[in-house]
């Protein structure tokens, strides 16, 4: 009898309201210093504020719609430079590419002594000017620059490295290397220096803060690590044992605050394709880099990627990659080849670096003086397609003619036409040990009459 008496007095306690566990949200106090948006609070919730908390599940991290809601376009005047900048790029390289003294071969060691004599002409000190010129060149808004690969050992890794460093070295600064695997990335081991703690976990939970319109120039900084080209390092979780994903809704608010900071943002991606944060890393990609070594597994995995870009509805974006081609062995000729013929047009080679091989930290200073003027060249190709695409998007003119496709049959004849064209090359060169080399592009260079 006590004990029905002591349940019926239970039932009937309504000195406290129940708490549902599983609406309460860890938040960050509000602006003015009172109690946070999730805070305790003694008025009654109303069925339209328990709604707006469960649709609040877009941005978990409070860092509001705005800053979600994506960079704003660029205005005609950005454009306009950016166009104007081009031109005269094209048509006259800029003060100093030609005239100043030569540093490299003979030339640089007779300067050395006081004297000043110029490189010629066509020489690789010019070409590696030009393409420093090439970087250097003005951008509007904020360039997202995605290094993707879903096999394991292509160098993603170093290749963003080697790409941030180059743009920092040649813009600047306000570039940010950004690992995003969903967890224990390795860019913090291949980076420069990597001293501090610091993760995306860190920015994550400065998120909204970081967004305000008060928040200090340097704020973001405390989360970054400096590199010595002036570049900066995101690093991902390095927790062992941990059980927490970087998915959608992180990326979204990482991107909005280093939006908010910096001009150009480098992802290092990880090799699960469907993962959730990879396929946003491609849907907010600005340009898209995939790195390839001369090895079958490796290229049929980027041409598969590239396949299945175009079918998910970025053909764009797959049509313009570039792919960063190493060199390592006799094969990589006929790679190139490969690819070219698989309807890939923008393919740099890179020699191969021991150095990046090893899985040793990367810095550019010990680095081969050829290894940096190949990856110059193709960080210089990788602004020269973000450029592109940004100017051929706001044309002065357009007009209603829509040329049809290449690929413009069924969608049976569409799909996987890269990996397709690959495996009509391979087999053609199997079968007749035939190598066609293809011609040398021409380049601005070879139109210059010398006056």
């Amino acid at each position: 009898m006590d004990t029905e008496l002591e349940s019926v007095e239970r039932d009937d306690y309504s000195a406290e309201q129940p708490v549902d566990l599983r609406r309460q949200r860890l938040r960050i106090g509000s602006d003015d210093g009172g109690p946070g948006i999730g805070a305790d609070s003694d008025e009654p919730r109303t069925q339209e504020q328990d709604e707006t908390d469960r649709d609040d599940g877009d941005d978990p991290y409070g860092i509001g719609a705005a800053s979600l809601g994506g960079p704003a376009e660029p205005s005609a005047d950005e454009i306009a430079a950016v166009r104007e900048a081009r031109l005269a790029m094209l048509l006259k390289p800029a003060p100093g590419v030609h005239t100043d003294p030569a540093q490299w071969g003979w030339r640089g060691r007779v300067n050395a002594l006081g004297l000043w004599v110029r490189p010629r002409r066509r020489s690789p000190e010019v070409t590696y000017r030009q393409a420093v010129e090439r970087i250097r060149q003005p951008l509007a808004g904020t360039s997202v620059i995605v290094v993707a690969n879903p096999k394991g050992g292509s160098g993603k890794t170093p290749a963003t490295v080697l790409l941030s460093a180059l743009l920092g070295r040649h813009r600047g600064g306000r570039v940010v290397a950004w690992d995003a695997h969903e967890s224990c990335g390795t860019l913090a081991a291949r980076a420069a220096r990597c001293p501090g703690q610091h993760t995306v976990w860190d920015v994550l939970a400065h998120a909204r803060e970081l967004c305000t319109a008060n928040t200090d120039a340097s704020g973001l900084a405390r989360f970054l690590q400096r590199q010595p080209t002036l570049d900066e390092v995101l690093a991902s979780d390095q927790t062992p044992g941990g059980s927490v994903c970087v998915g959608r809704e992180e990326c979204a608010a990482i991107l909005a605050v280093l939006r908010r900071h910096r001009e150009m943002v480098v992802i290092d991606t990880g090799t699960n394709d469907r993962a959730d944060g990879f396929r946003w890393a491609i849907a907010h990609a600005t340009q898209l880099v995939v790195p390839v070594i001369g090895r079958r597994d490796v290229i049929v995995s980027a041409l598969r990627l590239l396949d299945g870009l175009a079918e998910d509805g970025y053909e764009e974006l797959a049509s313009r990659a570039v792919i960063a081609l190493c060199d390592a062995g006799p094969q990589c000729r006929d790679v190139a080849d490969t690819l070219t013929a698989a309807g890939i047009t923008r393919i740099v080679r890179t020699p191969f670096d021991p150095v990046l091989a090893s899985g040793d930290r990367i810095v550019l200073t010990r680095l081969a003086r050829h290894s940096v003027r190949a990856w110059t060249e193709v960080t210089a190709t990788v602004v020269d397609a973000v450029a592109e695409n940004l100017v051929a998007r706001h044309l002065p003119m357009e007009s209603g003619f829509v040329p049809e496709a290449r690929w413009a049959g069924g969608t049976d004849d569409a799909a996987h036409h890269r990996l397709l064209a690959y495996a009509l090359r391979e087999g053609q060169l199997s079968r007749t040990q035939k190598i066609r080399i293809p011609a040398p592009a021409t380049t601005v260079d070879d139109l210059d009459p010398g006056w």
